[in-house]
Parts: structure tokens; C-alpha cells; sequence
């Protein structure tokens, strides 16, 4: 499989339709893509969730209290 670029900056715009997501990659490649409110719902959604589970999963320092 070939490496996969990573992402270096992204920008967010609204428009007619919805909104603008410009995503660009180290390797200078860039994608922009338009998205109804609705599937930048389901982007935040998706994104929080990920983040949630990483939290979790993380290693709890002991409460100095107990």
C-alpha cells in the first residue's frame, strides 16, 4: 500500500449549497469538496465519537482524594 499523505490544513466556508471543505495534504495534493449541513452533522459527529473513545481508553490518574 503507498504511503498516505498527511494532512497539513483544512478550511471550512460556507456556500449556496451548504458548505466548502478544503483538505490539503504534505505531498501539496489538495481536495475541496462541498457538504450539506447535515453531513458536516455527521463529520462532527463521527469526529467526537473517535475522540470519546480515545479518552476512555486512555489510563486514568488516581484521584489524589481517595
Amino acid at each position: 500500500m503507498a504511503d498516505i499523505p498527511a494532512l497539513t490544513q483544512f478550511s471550512l466556508s460556507e456556500n449556496e449549497d451548504g458548505y466548502l471543505l478544503q483538505l490539503e495534504a504534505d505531498d501539496g495534493a489538495a481536495l475541496t469538496v462541498s457538504a450539506s449541513p447535515e453531513q458536516l452533522d455527521a463529520i462532527i459527529d463521527a469526529l467526537v465519537a473517535l475522540l470519546e473513545d480515545e479518552d476512555e481508553d486512555a489510563p486514568q490518574a488516581a484521584d489524589p482524594a481517595i
